[in-house]
C-alpha cells in the first residue's frame, strides 16, 4: 500500500510592506486586527475577529488534511467587509490550490497553495481538488407511491423534494443492480425486453422476452418519455399479486431500466425499516458520542440522545423545541453555507465546532457533519463529541512551550512572535517600540553559594518586581538563566526606555529578603530601539545584547543604548577571539616579568610574570584586551597552564646561571582554581624541577567567591606543599578581611588604585596606613603595587611597606632585560636618593 503523499499548506499574506508566509498544521487559525489573534494583520481596514482557517477530513477519503476559510470566528462574530474568494464574496469555502482571497477590502491579499514534498512541486488547483462525493447513506424507502391500477402515480405533496429523492433512488438501483434482489429488465425504443436477470426469471416463469401480453412492459416506454422527468413509478397488479415498478429512461444508451418490487416485499420492508429505526433511536440513546438530527429546510432539531442534551443543558423536551442555530455558536449564514456544501456533495464532515450551552457558556466540540436518510426524509446528523479536556491539554502544552514554569513569564518562543507581531504594527503605523536586554551581575554566585532554591526563589522575586515596573501592554520574557528581555511597544521617544530602566532600577535598590538572606540585586541593561537599531527581531535582539555587554563591561549595575560603534567593537573581539586560538597554536604568546623590590635592602625579592602576545600584525596586543576573551571561551586553562611552565622553567634557570634564589609570582584566573590545579602544578614542578617554595600564586577575590568551600581546599593543599599565596588586589573587594582570617595567604597586594593617586595627606595615608597595619597584625607580607614616582615610593616606605612593585623601579621586562635588571640589582641595589 502506498504511503499518503505529505502536503504543505501554506499561505502567504501581503499587505502595504509586509509580506508574511505560513505553513499551516492541523489547527484552527484566527485571523484579525486583534493581538489575541493566532495570525495579526495590523491594517485599519481589517476587523478584531476577521475570519477563521480551520482543518477539516472527510470520512472515507484519503484522510488528508483539508483547510476551510469561514468569514468571522467560530463563535458567532462576523468581519465587517467580508472575504472575496478568487472575486466572488464568500461565508465559508473550502481552500483549493491557487485560491486568491482578499480581505478587508483590496487592501490585504492571501494566496494559498499545496506544495508536494515528495517531488518538490506546487499542485495544479485540478490536482488540490479533492473530490467529495458520497452517496453510500441513501436508504430507498418506497413511501412515495400510492396504489392504483396500473397507472403511473406520484406524490403530489411536496413533489420536488420526492423527485429528489426519486432519483436518488434510480441512482443507486443503477450503480448497485448486481447486489439488488429484486427484478429488474431493459426495454429498448422498440418497447421489447433486451435484458433481464435471474430475478425476473425466476419471479416471472411465464415471461420471456417476447411473451405478450406483459403488464410490466406495456405503455411504459410511452409514459416514461412523455414525463419531463424521464422517469415514473407504477404499481400493477398480476395474478392477484401488487407490485411497484420503477423505470428509469437511459438516454445515453437509448434504454429504460426497470425495477420491480413486490408489495408483499415492501410492507416487509417497511417493518423492518420501522424496526431498524427503533433499534436506531436505542442505540443512538446509549451512545456516548452526542447525536442530534436537523431538518436541513426548517433548521429545526427533531431528534437528540441524553448525551447531547447532558452536554449542552436541556432536557429531551426542551431540546426539540430548538433550532440548530440555538445551540451552534457559528454565525447562521456561515453554518448554513457549510450545510449546503454538505448536502449538495454529500460530505461527511469532521471539523472543530462551537457549541453554546444552555447557561451560555461555550464548548469546544468535534462534530461530524453527514446528510443521511431517516423515516424517507433526508436530515443534517451531526455526532458530536466534547474535546474540553483535549482543548485544555492543547492550551497547556501551549502554554508550557511558551512559558518559563519558574518564573510564569514568557520564553523566548513567545517573546520571539510578540516582538515579530510588535515590528509590523510599528511599520504600519510608523511608530518604535524598545527591547531591553537585562542580564543579572553576580546571580551565579547567589546560585552557588547559596544553592539553587535561594536562587529560584531570587529569580522569581526579580521577575515580579521588573513586571510591576511595567505597562500591561509590555512584554517581559525570561530568556534564559539570568537573563530577561522587554519589549516596550508603541513607544514616543527613545527616552520613554530610559525612564522604564530607572524605575526597574530604584525598584530594586531595597533587598530581597529570601529565608534569612537579604540579597541585593545588581543587573545590567541593553537597551536597542526600532527602527533606528534594526529593522527585524533578529538584529534588534543582537543589537540589544551587543549594548548589554557593553554595560557589563562597563562595571555593570548600569543600562546603555546600543550603537554602531559597538557592533564595530564586537566585531574586533570576534576577530580577536579567532586570532587568539592562532596566538596559542603558533606560540606568538611570551611572558614579561616586573620585579618586587624589598626597599630597605635595595634587592629583587621576586619577578612576577605577566603574559603578553605579540601578533604579527596588531603588534603588541595588551592581557586586558585578550585575558577576558580567554576566560569566557575556555581558553584561559590552557594559556595559564603554559605560564605556569614558563614561568617555574624561566626561575630555575636563573638559579642554574647563578643567581640568588628569587620567587616568581603568577596570576591565577577563577577559572584555573579547578581540583585537578594542584595535580597539575606537581607536575610542573617536577618537570622544570623548581623548588615549591620559589613559586608564588596570586589569586583575586573573584576566585574566591565563585567557589570559596574548593578554592580554600585546594590552597590549603598548594601550602602544603610549599607554595605561596597572595592576595591581589586586596581593599578592591567587599569581604577581604574576612579572607585573611580563612584562607592560608602569605602575602597581600594593596590595590594599585590606593596607590595611584597617594599624597601627603592625612586622609589618604590613613587609608594605607590601615591596611598595612591590618596585614601585619595578620603575620603577613605586604606589597604595594603601582608605585609610580619617588613622592608614593617615600611615603609608602615611611608607612613600613617593605616591599613594592611599579614603573618608578621598572617596567615589565622581556626575559633578556629581566635577567640583565636582575644582575645588576645583585650588584648594586636599588636605594631612594
Amino acid at each position: 500500500m502506498n504511503e499518503p503523499v505529505e502536503l504543505k499548506h501554506i499561505i502567504h499574506i501581503t499587505y502595504g510592506d509586509i509580506r508574511q508566509r505560513i505553513v499551516l498544521s492541523n489547527e484552527i487559525y484566527s485571523i484579525g486586527r486583534h493581538s489575541s489573534n493566532k495570525i495579526v494583520i495590523h491594517h485599519p481596514t481589517i476587523s478584531r475577529f476577521h475570519c477563521t482557517i480551520l482543518p477539516v477530513k472527510y470520512k472515507g477519503e484519503n484522510q488528508q488534511t483539508l483547510f476551510w476559510i469561514i468569514d468571522g470566528d467560530l463563535k458567532g462574530n462576523r468581519s465587517s467587509n467580508g472575504i472575496f474568494i478568487n472575486g466572488n464574496k464568500s461565508l465559508s469555502h473550502e481552500l483549493i490550490s491557487g485560491d486568491f482571497i482578499k480581505i478587508g477590502g483590496n487592501e490585504v491579499e492571501v494566496f494559498y497553495e499545496i506544495f508536494n514534498e515528495e517531488n518538490g512541486d506546487y499542485l495544479s488547483i485540478s490536482e488540490a481538488n479533492i473530490s467529495s462525493t458520497n452517496l453510500s447513506n441513501i436508504v430507498i424507502n418506497p413511501k412515495y407511491s400510492k396504489v392504483s391500477s396500473s397507472q403511473t402515480t406520484v406524490t403530489e405533496e411536496n413533489q420536488e423534494q420526492e423527485e429528489k429523492f426519486i432519483r436518488e433512488i434510480l441512482f443507486t438501483f443503477h450503480h448497485n443492480h448486481n447486489h439488488i434482489k429484486a427484478p429488474y429488465i431493459h426495454i429498448n425504443k422498440e418497447g421489447k425486453i433486451i435484458h433481464f436477470n435471474s430475478f425476473f426469471k425466476e419471479v416471472f416463469p411465464d415471461f420471456n422476452r417476447n411473451s405478450y401480453p406483459n403488464p410490466f412492459v406495456d405503455n411504459l416506454q410511452g409514459i416514461v418519455k412523455s414525463s419531463s422527468n424521464n422517469f415514473c413509478i407504477r404499481e400493477i397488479k398480476h395474478q392477484n399479486k401488487y407490485y411497484t415498478q420503477y423505470a428509469y429512461y437511459q438516454q445515453e444508451q437509448d434504454i429504460i431500466e426497470s425495477y420491480i418490487f413486490c408489495f408483499e416485499d415492501r410492507y416487509t420492508l417497511e417493518k423492518n425499516l420501522q424496526e431498524n429505526e427503533e433499534k436506531y433511536r436505542a442505540v443512538v440513546r446509549q451512545i456516548s458520542e452526542g447525536i442530534i438530527l436537523v431538518d436541513p429546510i426548517s433548521k429545526q432539531i427533531i431528534e437528540a440522545n441524553q448525551a447531547y442534551c447532558s452536554l449542552i443543558g436541556y432536557s429531551n423536551e426542551e431540546i426539540l423545541t430548538l433550532k440548530i442555530y440555538d445551540v451552534l455558536a457559528t454565525d447562521p449564514e456561515v453554518h448554513d453555507s457549510i450545510i449546503r456544501k454538505v448536502q449538495k456533495n454529500r460530505l461527511n464532515l469532521v471539523q472543530e465546532s462551537i457549541h453554546r450551552h444552555r447557561n451560555r457558556h461555550f464548548i469546544d466540540v468535534e462534530a461530524n457533519i453527514s446528510s443521511i436518510y431517516y423515516g424517507a426524509k433526508e436530515y443534517i446528523c451531526y455526532a458530536v463529541r466534547d474535546i474540553t479536556e483535549r482543548k485544555m491539554a492543547q492550551e497547556m502544552l501551549c502554554y508550557q512551550a511558551c512559558h518559563d514554569l519558574l518564573t510564569q513569564l514568557g520564553n523566548r518562543n513567545l517573546f520571539n512572535e510578540q516582538l515579530y507581531k510588535a515590528i509590523a504594527r510599528s511599520q504600519r503605523y510608523k511608530s518604535r517600540l524598545a527591547v531591553i536586554f537585562i542580564d543579572l551581575d553576580r546571580f551565579k554566585y547567589i546560585n552557588d553559594t547559596l544553592g539553587h532554591d535561594i536562587g529560584d526563589r531570587f529569580l522569581q522575586e526579580v521577575a515580579i518586581k521588573i513586571k510591576n515596573c511595567l505597562r500591561s501592554a509590555d512584554i517581559i520574557a525570561r530568556w534564559g538563566g539570568d537573563e530577561f528581555t522587554i519589549l516596550l511597544s508603541e513607544i514616543k521617544n527613545p527616552q520613554d526606555a530610559t525612564i522604564v530602566a530607572k524605575r526597574i532600577f530604584n525598584s530594586l535598590k531595597q533587598p530581597i529578603i529570601i529565608s534569612e538572606y537579604q540579597l541585593y540585586c545588581h543587573l545590567s541593561m541593553g537597551i536597542a530601539i526600532y527602527p533606528q537599531d534594526g529593522e527585524n527581531p533578529e538584529n534588534l535582539l543582537k543589537n540589544a545584547d551587543i549594548a548589554l555587554y557593553r554595560s557589563k563591561d562597563s562595571g555593570g549595575n548600569q543600562y546603555q543604548y546600543y550603537n554602531p560603534s559597538m557592533n564595530k567593537r564586537n566585531t574586533e573581539l570576534l576577530h580577536l577571539e579567532t586570532n587568539l586560538y592562532q596566538a596559542i597554536r603558533e606560540s606568538q604568546l611570551c611572558l614579561y616579568y616586573q620585579p618586587q623590590i624589598n626597599i630597605n635592602t635595595g634587592k629583587v625579592t621576586g619577578m612576577e610574570a605577566l603574559i603578553r602576545w605579540q601578533h604579527p600584525d596588531l603588534g603588541m596586543v595588551s592581557p586586558e584586551q585578550f585575558i577576558p576573551i580567554a576566560e569566557e571561551t575556555g581558553f584561559i586553562n590552557s594559556i595559564g597552564e603554559w605560564v605556569l611552565f614558563t614561568a617555574c622553567k624561566q626561575n630555575k634557570k636563573w638559579q642554574q646561571s647563578g643567581l640568588a634564589p628569587l620567587k616568581i609570582a603568577v596570576n591565577l584566573s577563577p577559572r584555573q582554581c579547578q581540583p585537578n590545579l594542584v595535580t597539575s602544578l606537581k607536575q610542573i614542578l617536577k618537570e622544570t624541577k623548581l623548588e615549591p617554595e620559589y613559586l608564588e600564586l596570586e589569586i583575586t577575590e573573584t576566585s574566591i567567591i565563585v567557589h570559596p568551600e574548593l578554592t580554600k581546599e585546594i590552597l590549603e593543599e598548594l601550602t602544603e606543599i610549599g607554595i605561596s599565596i597572595t592576595m591581589d588586589d586586596f581593599g578592591s573587594g567587599y569581604s577581604s578581611v574576612g579572607y585573611l582570617k580563612k584562607f592560608p595567604f602569605q602575602k597581600i597586594k594593596i590595590d594599585q588604585s590606593f596607590v595611584r593617586d597617594l599624597k601627603n595627606e592625612p586622609s589618604e595615608l590613613a587609608i594605607i596606613s590601615a591596611v598595612i597595619t591590618l596585614g601585619k597584625g595578620f603575620n603577613l607580607q605586604v606589597v604595594a603595587e603601582g608605585v609610580e614616582n619617588q613622592e608614593q615610593a617615600y611615603l609608602l616606605k615611611n608607612l613600613q611597606c617593605d616591599t613594592m612593585q611599579g614603573y618608578f623601579f621598572s617596567y615589565p621586562l622581556p626575559v633578556d632585560d629581566a635577567t640583565k635588571f636582575i644582575q645588576s640589582v645583585a650588584n648594586e641595589g636599588i636605594f631612594l636618593p
